[in-house]
């Protein structure tokens, strides 16, 4: 297990005691013995001096107050110089434009959209942000509120004017021709319904009923010629249905008096200035009596609100042309990039002193405490590095400094 570097160098500082008290008994017993015991020596005192050094800058040292627990000390003036190197260097707004002229927002934003997931994080946001507005409405509120316009739209609607004009539309050759082939065919069908047979027998029997009472030989006549009244019922559909038949063909004198009666029908409906009025007058009636605010406020609530609204498909599409409109124009990103740098050119000329002031009360919150922490975290490598170095550089000056002074000693001697 590779040691931290704080305990590497607390390491190298107890080896240097250690051989210091180890080789002390050895001193002038040899070259070597003193050689070692001087490196041995300085080691442990640039050790110590480094060790005292670092702690001195976030605590007291062997409890000692001079000059020592740095950065309490000298919080403010730490604060205040991080601050204004902060606004000043690091975060001013010449910097910030600097980093921001040599960046192509709108790429990045294209970068984002197309490559890591943007497109689908906006329509969610969106999505998001829109529907927890929907959930807050007052639906009924809001149905009371608007449900009157739209009653005084649907009342300047010119119904009456638009009524006679469709009546005019139907009148036209290929729409007239249209509605009587489908009327045709609603009338052949009808024709064979349970419920119209049994109407068609009930009227047979009648008019039997009828044309028997008047002539008692009449009845004997009709039973003598089988016409019962389910025969007379079968003769009557075969005819009605042949007749409907060659009227669905659009040919013949019948069809043609029929589509001539129709067409003067929807003709005089679509001049009729009565009727018209009386259009009128039916639409402003019922809308003023027309209260559908309550329904409205239903339909808001199933439609508006939810998980599924009605509004989130246009949304998505909406959202998708707009993305892929930017991606596909180089001219709109020019212009969105210029738009982006311009606005934070002057968001940061107005308010630059935000960012100084987040910084401030960003430092202004850690307790003294947590300021030692989070200092000592970020440089402890570096300062127990200064501690090993210590050690090491004292070790090697101790030797050099004995070498020296051996030599000189020698050849003075």
């Amino acid at each position: 297990m590779i040691l931290q570097k704080k305990y590497k160098a607390t390491l190298a500082l107890c080896v240097s005691i250690i051989g210091t008290l180890a080789v002390l008994p050895m001193v002038g017993r040899g070259f070597f013995w003193d050689l070692l015991e001087s490196a041995f020596l300085a080691s442990t005192v640039g050790g110590l001096a480094d060790w005292f050094a670092v702690t001195a800058i976030f605590r007291k040292p062997l409890g000692i107050s001079y000059r020592t627990d740095i950065l309490r000390r000298n919080r403010a003036r730490i604060m205040q110089a991080l601050v204004d190197y902060a606004a000043n260097d690091l975060l001013s707004a010449a910097n910030i434009m600097n980093v921001a002229r040599n960046i192509n927002m709108a790429q990045m934003f294209c970068a984002y959209l197309v490559d890591r997931g943007g497109r689908g994080r906006i329509k969610d946001v969106a999505f998001t942000v829109l529907s927890r507005a929907a959930e807050t409405m007052d639906t009924v509120y809001i149905a009371e509120r608007v449900w009157p316009a739209i009653r005084e739209s649907l009342k300047s609607f010119p119904l009456e004017k638009f009524l006679l004009r469709l009546f005019d539309m139907l009148a036209e050759e290929q729409n007239r021709a249209r509605i009587l082939h489908v009327a045709l065919r609603a009338l052949r069908r009808t024709l064979h319904d349970a419920n119209m047979q049994e109407i068609l027998m009930e009227n047979i029997r009648e008019v039997r009923e009828s044309y028997e009472r008047q002539a008692s030989l009449r009845m004997t006549v009709i039973q003598a010629m089988d016409f019962s009244d389910a025969r007379l019922k079968e003769i009557a559909v075969r005819h009605i249905d042949a007749y409907l038949a060659a009227m669905l063909k659009g040919e013949g004198e019948a069809y043609e008096r029929l589509a001539a009666v129709f067409r003067e029908i929807l003709h005089s409906l679509g001049k009729n200035d009565s009727l018209k009025q009386a259009i009128a007058a039916w639409k402003k009636d019922s809308f003023e009596r027309l209260d559908l605010s309550a329904q409205f406020a239903l339909w808001l609530e199933r439609n508006v609100k939810g998980d599924a609204p009605f509004w989130r498909e246009p949304l998505f599409l909406l959202l998708d042309a707009k993305m892929d409109e930017f991606i596909e124009k180089k001219s709109l990103q020019r212009r969105v990039d210029a738009m982006f740098k311009n606005l934070l050119e002057s968001e940061l000329h107005d308010h630059h002193a935000v960012i100084t002031q987040m910084v401030k009360e960003r430092l202004e919150s850690f307790s003294d405490d947590e300021l030692v922490a989070f200092v000592e975290s970020r440089v402890d490598d570096d300062l127990q590095m200064i501690r090993i170095n210590g050690s090491v550089v004292g070790a090697m000056a101790g030797m050099l400094l004995f070498l020296i002074a051996y030599l000189v000693e020698r050849a003075v001697g």
